[in-house]
């Protein structure tokens, strides 16, 4: 009978701490996704006084921070990149391990740089890694496999899908590279005078 109870008891410990550890897992997996969520929500437009060149301007790559409500508690959300290619560049340390079968670990500097993404408030970046769209910034075709152990590898218990799924839902992710502005038109030269005056 003693022994019963104690493979019970020790049966009943090992359960809980399952449960536990998969209970962690999951709100971490939450957290990341209602952060990304709230992200992709709440991408902002830059204010006319970024458009206009007002003192806001200082930096052209970072849009205007939101800032909090006037109900309050909401801190001010970091502000959005206006182009990616800076953030993936980052990840470039990973291109071996993302797009070369027979390199079986990545560079030790990937996962900080993969990380960054999440620790800047540039995760909506993640939607071109997600999408494939990175591959053009990278030496040969990214095997989708590795992109997804990528995301474990460097400590993120996120599933690829649910992070497709939020990057569908947002109507503006940053471009890679901002367009290229239009070619400036030459000025036209004056009209040939005949003389008169």
């Amino acid at each position: 009978m003693r022994t019963q109870q104690s493979y019970c008891s020790t049966r009943n410990k090992a359960q809980t701490q399952r449960h536990e550890r998969r209970s962690m897992a999951r709100s971490s997996k939450y957290t990341l996704m209602i952060a990304l969520l709230v992200a992709l929500a709440v991408v902002l437009q830059p204010s006319s006084a970024i458009r206009a060149g007002g003192a806001l301007a200082a930096d052209p790559d970072v849009a205007a921070p939101s800032s909090p409500d006037a109900g309050g508690g909401i801190p001010p959300l970091l502000p959005q990149p206006r182009e990616c290619r800076p953030w993936l560049m980052r990840m470039m340390p990973c291109a071996g391990f993302i797009t070369n079968s027979s390199v079986y670990a990545p560079e030790p500097t990937c996962c900080g740089g993969f990380n960054s993404m999440f620790a800047y408030g540039t995760v909506t970046c993640l939607c071109h890694v997600v999408n494939g769209d990175v591959g053009r910034l990278l030496p040969a075709p990214m095997i989708h496999a590795r992109m997804v152990e990528l995301f474990s590898v460097c400590g993120h218990d996120v599933r690829v899908e649910m992070l497709a799924a939020a990057c569908n839902l947002t109507d503006h992710v940053p471009p890679i590279d901002l367009p290229s502005p239009p070619p400036s038109m030459p000025l036209p030269s004056p009209a040939p005078s005949d003389g008169i005056d």
